[in-house]
């Protein structure tokens, strides 16, 4: 997958069904049983990288069958209700909040790190510098990919290198920012940063060329057909209006407005 979570941030892949692990990148159901073989402990973990300690580290599937799961579990024990309803009885009075800032304390005075568990962390030191240096690894292995995809997009439009790319695509051919990025499998952000790199400005905002023009027009015929599931996004519009959709309906099926749908089904 290659991508690394910032700090503070849980990213759970939808298509996937993953959540991210922040040190390698790589997608898991269940981010607590894999963080073992970062030598952390789901605790340690949600520390490190910022994570509330009732964050959930497993994607939403595997939270939804470990919930149906542990309440089958629930309704099939009459001793453990009889144990939650104790929990719950403490936690009303107050008692269970009290015997957890007593267990802060007493970890405190022995001047040691533990985690939720109470286990001492043994060298919080030398386990940060080894998390880093993972983690430096990993976006280290992230941009190789970025580099290869890039090297394949250049290839498939028959470029010898990315900068003779950028001044065809971007400068020759005045393609916007967007249409460039797609192009050569960049994100915008990045190729913004390779335009200055190889000394070729931006054109500013609202300066807009007819190749420019002409390329954004394809991107949003190309996003409106996407989104409806046609290869021709102007044939599907005027079928749908011969069967009697509305310029209001299609507009809304589409996601664009009614003048680019009277625009593109032409005069009726």
């Amino acid at each position: 997958m290659g991508r690394h979570p910032d700090f503070g941030r849980l990213i759970r892949d939808e298509a996937t069904d993953t959540v991210v692990c922040h040190v390698c990148g790589r997608g898991f159901r269940s981010l607590g049983a894999h963080v073992r073989v970062h030598d952390m402990t789901a605790a340690e973990y949600r520390r490190e990288f910022g994570l509330l300690r009732s964050r959930a580290l497993s994607a939403r599937s595997f939270a939804r069958e470990q919930s149906r799961a542990r309440r089958a579990g629930y309704l099939a024990s009459e001793d453990t209700q009889a144990r939650f309803a104790a929990g719950r009885a403490m936690a009303r009075s107050g008692e269970l909040a009290r015997k957890r800032w007593a267990d802060t304390g007493n970890r405190a005075g022995t001047g040691t790190r533990a985690d939720t568990s109470g286990r001492p962390d043994p060298d919080p030191a030398e386990a940060r510098r080894v998390r880093r240096e993972s983690l430096a690894a990993g976006r280290r292995t992230q941009a190789r990919t970025a580099d290869e995809r890039t090297a394949a997009a250049l290839r498939a439009a028959g470029f010898a290198d990315l900068a003779q790319a950028l001044r065809t695509l971007y400068i020759e051919r005045e393609h916007s920012v967007e249409e460039t990025a797609r192009v050569l499998a960049l994100g915008k952000g990045r190729l913004r940063r390779l335009l200055g790199e190889h000394g070729i400005g931006i054109r500013p905002s609202g300066q807009n060329s007819a190749t420019g023009r002409h390329a954004r027009v394809l991107l949003n015929d190309r996003a409106a057909a996407e989104r409806v599931g046609t290869d021709d996004i102007a044939a599907w519009l005027r079928e749908r209006a011969v069967e009697g959709a509305t310029l209001r309906e299609l507009a809304a099926a589409t996601g664009r407005s009614v003048p680019w749908v009277a625009a593109r089904i032409g005069p009726r």
